[in-house]
């Protein structure tokens, strides 16, 4: 594998974004922002709340929730990853919060917290690194009181907008080839980032015992230029620690030399362009 990211904090501060123009860098800051709110807002927060932020990465439900509970109510932050922990511990510190929060290394399909003991769980694009979705969400129907409240953000990175579908198909000989083996990619029931949408999500829900769940779906959509020096990021930052590039993806199905030809036979029909990705997401709220 090449280069990849280590740890978790190292992917949130340097390579996450890395891709990223200062202008798209702004809007995307401004979007999570938003996603952040709108998470809340419809977790339907209450006085004397316990509120797990699972999966909290750099924190920005944990902190985002700690201003509307702070005084009637109590913060979890958690993450599987230690660094994760370590760091929004680091910020709480530095705010001088650290005794008004908990803070907890657990892995989302087992917690090893009680039986009804969270009347929250929050989440912000968790799913998509968990392979077994249905064992997190039954975990979370677990750990959560009777009339408790889940609110999640999940992007659905399976119909983002596909690369052939931003391709001039007579530039590429072997373009049904490529079709072909990003379908496979982006169907693959093995990659937690693909195996999984709307309805299956809503499906694992109700399975585990949730009721009135509600799914808002939101497409997001980015237009910009295209410079052929941006396509090498594209295809060469990791979507997340320890997983695949897309262009490691591509290898899976095709050779080296037919990857290296479509990278730079993209780089020129992009080049210049303007382009329009549409990524849907899924604001996902439901009750035990």
């Amino acid at each position: 594998m090449s280069e990849i990211v280590k740890t978790w904090t190292e992917w949130l501060k340097n390579s996450r974004f890395s891709y990223m123009s200062e202008e798209q860098k702004q809007q995307t800051f401004l979007w999570l922002s938003q996603v952040r709110d709108k998470v809340l807002d419809r977790a339907n927060l209450k006085q004397g709340d316990i509120l797990i932020d699972i999966g909290t990465g750099n924190g920005l439900l944990s902190f985002g929730a700690y201003e509307r509970l702070k005084g009637i109510g109590k913060v979890i932050a958690s993450d599987a990853f230690i660094d994760c922990v370590e760091e929004c511990y680091k910020i709480a510190k530095e705010c001088g919060i650290e005794k008004e929060m908990d803070f907890i290394q657990t892995d989302a399909t087992d917690t090893k917290l009680p039986d009804n003991s969270i009347d929250v769980v929050v989440m912000r694009s968790v799913m998509v690194h968990i392979l077994d979705k249905s064992k997190a969400i039954n975990e979370f129907f677990r750990i959560l009181n009777q009339g408790g409240r889940i609110s999640i953000f999940e992007p659905i990175i399976s119909k983002n907008t596909k690369y052939y579908e931003l391709m001039t198909p007579e530039k590429y000989p072997n373009y049904q080839i490529l079709k072909e083996a990003e379908d496979k990619m982006t169907s693959d029931e093995n990659d937690p980032l693909m195996n999984f949408d709307e309805d299956s999500l809503k499906k694992d829900f109700e399975n585990a015992g949730f009721k009135n769940i509600d799914i808002d779906i939101v497409v997001q959509s980015s237009t910009y230029p295209v410079s052929k020096e941006m396509l090498d990021p594209w295809f060469n930052t990791p979507p997340s620690p320890r997983r695949p590039t897309v262009k490691e993806k591509y290898l899976q199905h095709l050779s080296e030399n037919e990857v290296n030809e479509f990278i730079e036979r993209l780089k020129q029909d992009l080049d210049g362009k303007t382009i329009t990705v549409n990524s849907p997401t899924a604001y996902i709220y439901a009750e035990k």
